[in-house]
């Protein structure tokens, strides 16, 4: 709990389930370390409600973690109730702003986000039962399974922090694309922004003027001897990605380093048109 300055039994931690459409699962596969180390956690449950109490629940967190899941759907409900102003306020205090996934997008300008998929719709997800542990991320397909037939978006975030923002970016999911080779794609859409991608099984850190990259080791990621793994066979790590006359130029981020090197405000934004198809098909109707 270091970042908050408090004692773990001290720390109020504010669990957004939004992209998860606030179900049990990812809720207790996301806090239960937090649970561990004694933490209190406070779910606020808005998928289909604006609790009355909202603003005062934010003001008290010390730390603000974001569910994976569907960031489309997410950042747009937050926007439409008025959480973006609050979870910006709360970041001026000094309370940390954390998650992994759409948890990780969400502060930056938009992010490679798998929100396309039907398999991440409210109707979908409410309909099945939740199961701890699992990863909101769907996975590659089995030997033999057809790869499933939808495709990455830009979604619009918070924009707190400068960037279009790469998670998983060492992994394929149900569409059988390597996030990394569709991100290339993706950036050179959106030529005018700066890629932010993170591993699996790293996590960007930032403190101040300044920032970390941190992975868990013996897990498997795209950094082999500087160079990029598409087959993960190297360790977590973190790139930087920009477009240079009409190119994707793609460069490895140091392990600490300060945020001026490694934001930068996009010199244009181009909204996605697929953003409007996915909302018809997952709207917010509660």
């Amino acid at each position: 709990m270091s970042l908050t300055g408090k004692a773990a039994a001290e720390v109020n931690v504010l669990y957004m389930g939004t992209a998860s459409y606030d179900l049990d699962g990812p809720k207790e596969n996301q806090t239960k370390l937090f649970v561990k180390a004694g933490c209190k956690i406070d779910p606020l449950n808005v998928t289909c409600e604006v609790p009355q109490d909202m603003e005062q629940r934010v003001d008290a967190a010390d730390v603000i973690i974001i569910s994976g899941g569907n960031s489309l759907f997410a950042n747009d409900r937050w926007k439409k109730i008025g959480l973006k102003n609050m979870f910006r306020s709360a970041m001026e205090r000094g309370a940390v702003l954390t998650g992994g996934s759409a948890g990780a997008i969400c502060w930056f300008d938009a992010g490679h986000s798998d929100s396309w998929d039907s398999d991440s719709y409210k109707k979908k997800m409410l309909g099945e039962v939740s199961v701890a542990g699992k990863d909101e991320s769907s996975g590659a397909p089995k030997e033999g399974e057809a790869k499933k037939e939808w495709k990455y978006i830009r979604c619009p975030a918070l924009g707190f922090m400068p960037g279009l923002m790469c998670p998983h970016h060492d992994k394929v999911q149900s569409n059988g694309v390597l996030r990394a080779i569709d991100f290339d794609g993706m950036m050179l859409r959106h030529p005018g922004e700066r890629g932010i991608c993170i591993d699996h099984y790293a996590a960007l850190v930032c403190e101040g003027e300044n920032y970390r990259v941190l992975s868990l080791p013996g897990r498997p990621g795209s950094v082999l001897d500087g160079k990029f793994s598409p087959e993960q066979k190297g360790a977590p790590g973190m790139w930087q990605k920009d477009v240079i006359e009409g190119k994707v130029v793609s460069k490895l981020v140091p392990e600490s380093g300060k945020l001026v090197d490694l934001l930068k405000v996009a010199e244009s934004i181009v909204d996605d048109p697929n953003c409007d198809l996915c909302r018809a098909e997952n709207p917010d109707d509660c």
